[in-house]
């Protein structure tokens, strides 16, 4: 039986709920468990086991010849890369020195004060919108379906937004979402006598909601063999993008709309140039769906920009989608950690916006739109250009932090051997 003690109870707690934190704010398996450790280290422990889930994080402290256990229970986590930001500070600051619960629980408890979502309604609303809007100039959908799309993806924002703080069931929010912002976009361009707006460019108008955070996370956990918390990320991430595309050819069969046919990147100046610019505004704008700080934005806006400006030019010089998409994202990968070290921020909160706007969302569609038709050859083929597009994007991300971050590729978390500095160790009796 375990011996009563208030104080390592204590530390327990604020160990624990560091990694809770984290896990809720969108860190990946690796960052949620390197900070428990660094936290125990610091109160004092002499080692953590720390396993870590979708939505569940269970720890286990050892101090000598005692030790606690504590276990916690997640809301479904979120994106908060500002949270993210701030406690990895702590974590690398705060924690470099013995320190007391109290002090810990403070530095949390002001971390926790700070507004969440970081940006309002009107931000948020306008980021979904031109974010969209810079996906149908990237897929050749032209200047007056980018406009429609952007007031399309608006309208869909402040439904989820309505229904997220109704604490409406995320899948149905999901659909309902979709299904607005889908109909939406396919209304005013029947109601508005506007030229050059192609329909099926509806489908950008919903891709503001594909979860590209938790995908993206996933895979970087499933590079470590972390299944606990990369499988069930992924099948998450999954779900939901399936959602979203049934419910937009649902919409499509409904309306008569054709499929969305990819179009082949013209070897042009002038169509790089704008590529670069809408992917400038469509990262940075996701980046602020993410909750990301101006900082934080503007330098995954510009990392951004440039890797996606290289994968269209690859792309216009006939290489295969996924090979460009390797190499961007390995561009990514490399320039973001050396961004994130001397901006001092997460790398994930500047490459995964990078990253999102390379997802093949009109390939997705098609893919779906002809199941859906029961056109399964093409179907599958049209799938298997996703996963390799998604898998080598997530692969070039994980050869760019093995390349630059040297404690993640050899699984290196916090050696607790090591002497901190600045209060007394506690010693509990």
């Amino acid at each position: 039986m375990t011996e009563p003690n208030p104080r390592i109870d204590a530390e327990a707690s604020t160990c624990l709920r560091f990694g809770v934190l984290l896990l809720a704010a969108g860190a990946s398996g690796y960052r949620v468990i390197r900070a428990v450790k660094r936290c125990a280290r610091s109160v004092g422990f002499d080692s953590a086991d720390v396993i870590v889930g979708f939505n569940t994080i269970s720890c286990t402290f050892h101090r000598g010849g005692q030790f606690r256990t504590a276990v916690a229970d997640v809301p479904l986590p979120g994106v908060n890369a500002s949270r993210i930001e701030a406690l990895e500070t702590v974590a690398h600051s705060l924690l470099q020195s013995y320190r007391t619960p109290e002090v810990i629980d403070a530095a949390l408890d002001e971390i926790e004060r700070a507004p969440s979502p970081r940006w309002g309604l009107r931000v948020s609303t306008f980021a979904a919108g031109l974010a969209c809007a810079g996906f149908a100039v990237l897929n050749q959908f032209g200047y007056a379906t980018a406009v429609l799309v952007c007031v399309a993806a608006m309208l869909g924002q402040l439904v989820r937004t309505a229904l997220h703080r109704a604490h409406f069931n995320l899948i149905g929010a999901t659909m309902a979402t979709a299904f607005i912002a889908a109909s939406a976009f396919l209304l005013l361009a029947r109601a508005l006598p506007v030229a050059g707006v192609v329909t099926p460019g509806f489908v950008a108008a919903v891709l503001f909601l594909i979860p590209g955070f938790p995908l993206f996370t996933s895979f970087v956990d499933l590079t470590r063999f972390d299944f606990t918390a990369g499988i069930p990320r992924l099948f998450f991430a999954l779900e939901i993008i399936v959602v979203i595309m049934l419910t937009v050819s649902t919409v499509a069969m409904l309306s008569g709309t054709p499929e969305a046919t990819p179009a082949a990147v013209p070897r042009s100046t002038e169509f790089l140039v704008t590529g670069a610019l809408a992917s400038f505004a469509s990262v940075g704008c996701f980046a602020l769906l993410f909750n990301s700080s101006p900082r934080m934005a503007f330098t995954a806006a510009s990392l951004g920009m440039v890797s996606n400006a290289a994968r269209l030019a690859l792309l216009a010089a006939g290489v295969r989608s996924f090979l460009a998409a390797f190499c961007a994202a390995l561009l990514i990968g490399v320039a973001g950690g050396i961004l994130g070290r001397v901006a001092k921020i997460p790398r994930t909160t500047v490459t995964i916006p990078a990253a999102v706007v390379m997802i093949p969302g009109t390939v997705i569609y098609a893919a779906v739109h002809n199941f859906a038709v029961g056109d399964i050859i093409n179907a599958l083929s049209r799938f298997t250009e996703v996963s390799f597009v998604v898998l080598f994007i997530a692969g070039g991300l994980s050869v760019g932090r093995m390349l630059t971050d040297p404690t993640w590729a050899f699984s290196r978390y916090i050696d607790f051997g090591h002497q901190l500095v600045g209060e007394e160790r506690p010693i509990n009796n």
